[in-house]
């Protein structure tokens, strides 16, 4: 199976870069830029414009006509940006869209002009054609809906439908939160699994998304030691600091390969597609975790300052992390999938 990039899917990757670098650079983020809440929503209009918001729908319904390869590959650079996990919920809010044949909640999301939240599970929740329990509303604060999945099959429902809401402090600042409850409500587009495997999708995303953090994490670090200097030599030269940064290169590596593999998997349908997704989601954000706080280490007390970026890297990992479920859950959900073939 080859797993590198095709020249057209090189063509996407480096379209998302350009863009990116020039209009999301992680320096957005910054103390002086202001802590709370961020602006990412402004970019929705330019992601819809350039397709990256329907890249895995279908042409006749306004999308570009790829698969979860390509959102995979566009998925490892918002991780590298930092971009909002509110992208997630207009992926695949826009899927639930397509599916439901929902022409004017397809057109708001190709033009930019919707945001779409996700309702994170808080414990054990029963999602269906009729759905309850306790959620974290993530990036949902402004918007009109939000997306919730799990293996059973994922659903679209209006945030007024929620109760009990209220507002949580974020460890990462830049994010919104929200604690909330459904009470036996029919969301307004239902998939289920068996049908169309958003969850296993949603999982690959959030992979490839920390894989983007895990290797920027690295990249930051490296770059850091080359120029940082102590006995009037760069800390790059030392065996403690290059260990470190090549422990981060092996799991950020390995972390990419499977998630790269999960994705040709989810594409191929096959049977196995599962196990992978969550193999995948299970590697790629230990490697954000662990590379992110190794980037602090590298940074010495540098790393521990709001001036520095490190910490932007490790508050979004512990996010990516508890979507969908953390790594004990993901542990828990691998043991319970047939062995992979």
């Amino acid at each position: 199976m080859n797993l590198l990039p095709t020249p057209e899917q090189t063509q996407i990757i480096d379209a998302a870069r350009s863009f990116l670098a020039g209009e999301a650079p992680v320096e957005r983020l910054r103390p002086q830029h202001g802590q709370i809440g961020n602006r990412d929503a402004r970019l929705w209009g330019d992601l819809a414009e350039l397709g990256f918001l329907s890249l895995g729908l279908p042409e006749h319904q306004g999308g570009v006509g790829l698969g979860p390869c390509e959102e995979t590959l566009l998925y490892r650079e918002f991780g590298r940006h930092l971009i909002s996990p509110g992208v997630l919920g207009l992926t695949l809010g826009a899927r639930l869209a397509a599916r439901a044949e929902d022409a004017a909640l397809l057109e708001a999301v190709g033009a930019g002009s919707v945001r779409i939240g996700i309702a994170n599970p808080r414990g054990p929740v029963s999602l269906g054609p009729e759905s309850e329990g306790e959620f974290h509303l993530i990036e949902a604060r402004e918007a009109a809906w939000a997306i919730a999945w799990s293996t059973d099959g994922a659903g679209l429902f209006r945030t007024g439908e929620f109760s009990a809401v209220s507002d949580v402090l974020c460890m990462d600042s830049h994010l919104t939160l929200e604690r909330a409850r459904l009470e036996v409500v029919s969301p307004v587009i239902w998939a289920p699994a068996e049908e169309d495997a958003i969850g296993d999708r949603a999982l690959v995303l959030v992979a490839a998304y920390a894989v983007g953090l895990a290797e920027a994490a690295r990249d930051m670090a490296v770059a850091y030691a080359k120029i940082r200097e102590q006995f009037g030599k760069p800390i790059g030269s030392f065996q403690a600091i290059k260990h470190k940064c090549a422990d981060m290169a092996i799991l950020a590596e390995a972390a990419w390969c499977q998630t790269a593999f999960a994705a040709v998997a989810l594409a191929k349908g096959r049977g196995d597609a599962r196990f992978h997704a969550t193999a995948a989601k299970l590697l790629a954000t230990d490697a954000a975790l662990k590379n992110a706080a190794q980037n602090i280490q590298v940074h010495g007390a540098y790393g521990f300052t709001a001036d520095a970026d490190a910490h932007l890297f490790l508050k979004r990992a512990h996010v990516m992390d508890i979507l969908a479920g953390d790594l004990r859950a993901q542990k828990a959900a691998l043991i319970r999938e047939p062995a992979a073939t």
